[in-house]
């Protein structure tokens, strides 16, 4: 997110640097990577025009695939949250809303929805590893590698906070920048870039035009970053030709490098004909930070869509149809534990909720402090409505937060609670191999169907058996597949009368029991 004066350094059309929480001077990025854009840019301009000849209607929304790869350090360190992810991903939607193009999360055929695959440290702090970052890359989606340092072209260490990268068609953002954050305006303007938007003040990188400059206050005719790109004039008479080419953005000669806030521009800076420059302080692809909020002009939003159309986006063709447009989290979404209630079993905690209209997958965070930052803290995506934990420690206060989503909507208000562990691990000695815990849900039954969560280091077959209180047999399943890793299984209680029962997990090599109670 845009920060001010602090926070605006620079931003990238292909090698270009974002905005800067620090101010040295610096050099602006690859010149070639730019006019390789520009020349993007005037094919989606003529486009554009063609659309609007036509009188097309694009109508309804477009979708386009992300992916985002969580990047850690050698030791597999430092990778950012996914719940920052989904909450940058709601944040990123806003924003697009008024162009028509919406994103969504796109599955990595290898490396799932989030990629955690990558722990280098030449990407995590430099991004010079870019052949493991191509071998990574999801090759029918926007890639957005969220890394510690981004590192581009000839920038001074610690000044990007974000970059897109022409030739490789990537975008590579810093953690701290890639979060729900409102004003947001980094992963926005980024993907501005990707989709062949120049800076409002393109030409002005390096050196934003303000006293200090020998022509003060008349700004040159030629801009002073080379390559011979025009200053361009507030009557717009070469707005197709000058700075970013794009007609509906007023000049801006990078004047939000030494503005404060997102206040009106009242520097007295004038163009090539002695006229005062009037900036759009909170376009998305300007440097004025902390505005309210951001905006593209029509022209930005047309020649965005322009570029999605071409054959350069190809790769991003799907026909992707949201489940649901919101999802809403109630407020007693979790189930169990009950809130500030000690469990049994410290080694044995099952996490229970409620399943969410629209959701197609659930966000679990669960640590020792309610933050959830310290190195303790697990995090699992289900998408069923339980996960069992085996590897808590005695006698701790647990954090534990779900938050409901699906490819489309991250916006849903996650719900916290916490609970206690005893000092007592599991009394049963799970003498069936393969077998690492189970428990049973919900507990008192109060349907005709209850559920067993069951952790496995390796299949096994087993029956389940239900004994009454006079140890008869009231129910009995055998030959069930128990698979590796996490698994339910389905258990029938119609037909029970209230009271207490004994459910037995049981294999040719031992049995285990958990009670259970009927109470409808």
């Amino acid at each position: 997110m845009k920060k001010g004066f602090f926070i605006l350094f620079f931003a990238l059309l292909a090698s270009l640097p974002v905005f800067s929480q620090v101010a040295p001077t610096h050099i602006c990025g690859n010149a070639q990577d730019q006019a390789e854009l520009f020349t993007r840019l005037r094919e989606n301009k003529i486009v554009m025009e063609a659309m609007r000849a036509s009188a097309a209607d694009r109508g309804e929304t477009r979708y386009v695939p992300i992916h985002f790869h969580l990047v850690g350090d050698a030791d597999g360190n430092g990778k950012h949250k996914e719940i920052r992810i989904l909450e940058q991903l709601c944040a990123l939607n806003a924003a697009y809303m008024p162009v028509g193009i919406q994103f969504y999360l796109s599955e990595h055929p290898t490396y799932g929805l989030f990629n955690k695959s990558i722990n280098n440290d030449n990407v995590y702090n430099t991004q010079s590893n870019s052949l493991l970052m191509n071998l990574r890359r999801h090759q029918n989606a926007v890639n957005v590698f969220v890394v510690q340092e981004p590192v581009s072209g000839n920038n001074q260490p610690g000044i990007t906070l974000a970059y897109y990268n022409i030739p490789q068609d990537w975008i590579v953002s810093r953690k701290t920048e890639t979060n729900g954050n409102m004003p947001n305006s980094t992963l926005p303007h980024e993907m501005g870039h990707l989709f062949t938007l120049p800076h409002t003040f393109y030409g002005y990188e390096s050196n934003s035009f303000d006293p200090a400059d020998p022509t003060w206050p008349i700004a040159p005719v030629v801009a002073p970053n080379g390559g011979g790109v025009t200053t361009e004039r507030q009557n717009g008479t070469n707005c197709t030709t000058a700075a970013d080419e794009i007609c509906d953005t007023p000049p801006d000669y990078n004047f939000g490098f030494i503005a404060s806030s997102c206040n009106n521009y009242n520097g007295g800076a004038k163009d090539p004909l002695g006229v005062v420059v009037d900036p759009m302080e909170n376009n998305y692809m300007s440097y004025f930070g902390d505005c309210s909020s951001y905006q593209f002009t029509q022209d930005q939003i047309d020649i965005m869509n322009a570029d999605l159309s071409s054959v350069d986006r190809n790769y991003l063709d799907n026909t992707f149809a949201p489940v649901a447009t919101e999802i809403n989290s109630p407020t007693d979404l979790l189930v169990s534990p009950g809130n500030g209630l000690t469990i049994q079993y410290y080694d044995n905690a099952l996490l229970e909720w409620q399943a969410v209209p629209g959701a197609t997958h659930y966000l679990i965070d669960i640590d020792i402090v309610s933050t959830f930052g310290t190195q303790f803290n697990q995090t699992f995506i289900e998408t069923g409505t339980s996960k069992l934990l085996t590897n808590l420690s005695p006698t701790k206060t647990y954090y534990w937060r779900v938050k409901p989503f699906n490819y489309y909507v991250g916006c849903a208000t996650p719900r916290t609670r916490s609970f206690k562990t005893s000092s007592v691990a599991t009394t049963a000695t799970y003498e069936i191999e393969g077998l690492t815990a189970w428990q049973l849900s919900p507990n008192p039954v109060s349907a005709n169907v209850a559920t067993l969560n069951i952790s496995a280091d390796k299949p096994f077959e087993a029956a389940i058996r239900i004994t009454d209180a006079a140890g008869r047999t009231v129910s009995f399943q055998q030959n069930i597949n128990i698979p590796q890793g996490e698994s339910t299984q389905e258990l029938r209680t119609e037909g029970l009368a209230n009271g207490f029962y004994f459910v037995s997990l049981e294999s040719g090599k031992g049995r285990n029991v958990r009670k259970m109670s009927v109470l409808r």
